[in-house]
């Protein structure tokens, strides 16, 4: 289970560091570290031949849905899409917030959640336990790798119509450890903080550029932030 230490706040690049390099990519990744990140985000997929690959959207703009080609075939029309093992190869050392994409509206909808499962099981015979956080917005599939991995912490994440406060009871009693939500969403960063202590649950808000809105959250004790500008938000918590 991720442990994060009291008072330490994490710096997380979103999709990597991803406003200097092309996003959920190798280079991406290391940019992050390179920049001062704590950890990344990354989003987890499948091919039709169910490997588990990192790209943001279901559909390729110019070749198709990613569940229609085989890895090999995507490969070939989109050679810098990783697969979730290069991924995790490229950071080793970094706390990694898998997001697991299954939602209806996708081409890639899963209700068997094997992407879930697959994912959860890749993370945890792979020793990812104590550095990587599972989440999703379908609670379905968190629900599934909280169920079946418990050694994997597993997060929330909350849309911009949501109401965060309003959800920490219900994540709680699932038995997560925290909430994702929308930045733009929070009324007032401390009292969600507040709450979501009372639940013991963390609060790590996306995604925010922002210098001082990063060190508002920082104060306001936040667990951390998901950035697109790793470097500019370690450069706002030292000013």
């Amino acid at each position: 289970m991720l442990n994060v230490e009291p008072g330490r706040f994490l710096i997380l690049g979103h999709r990597g560091a991803s406003a200097h390099a092309r996003e959920n990519t190798l280079e991406a990744f290391a940019l992050a570290a390179e920049q001062g990140a704590d950890g990344v985000e990354l989003d987890v997929r499948r091919t039709a031949d169910d490997a588990l690959v990192v790209h943001h959207d279901a559909v390729l703009a110019d070749a198709g849905p990613i569940v229609a080609m085989t890895l090999a075939e995507l490969k070939e029309v989109a050679p810098h899409v990783p697969t979730l093992p290069e991924a995790m190869k490229a950071c080793r050392g970094l706390i990694v917030n898998v997001e697991i994409k299954n939602w209806v509206a996708d081409p890639d909808f899963d209700p068997h959640e094997r992407v879930a499962r697959a994912t959860a099981a890749w993370l945890d015979a792979h020793g990812w336990e104590s550095h990587a956080v599972a989440s999703s917005f379908n609670p379905q599939t968190i629900d599934v790798v909280r169920s079946g991995w418990p050694r994997l912490a597993t997060a929330q994440l909350l849309g911009r119509a949501m109401v965060p406060i309003e959800e920490l009871a219900e994540v709680a009693g699932r038995g997560h450890q925290g909430v994702n939500p929308n930045y733009e969403s929070i009324k007032n960063v401390a009292d969600l903080v507040l709450a979501a202590r009372a639940h013991d649950l963390w609060v790590m808000p996306w995604t925010v550029d922002d210098p001082g809105a990063i060190r508002n959250l920082a104060e306001s004790g936040a667990t951390g932030v998901f950035t697109n500008n790793p470097a500019a938000a370690r450069e706002a918590l030292a000013s």
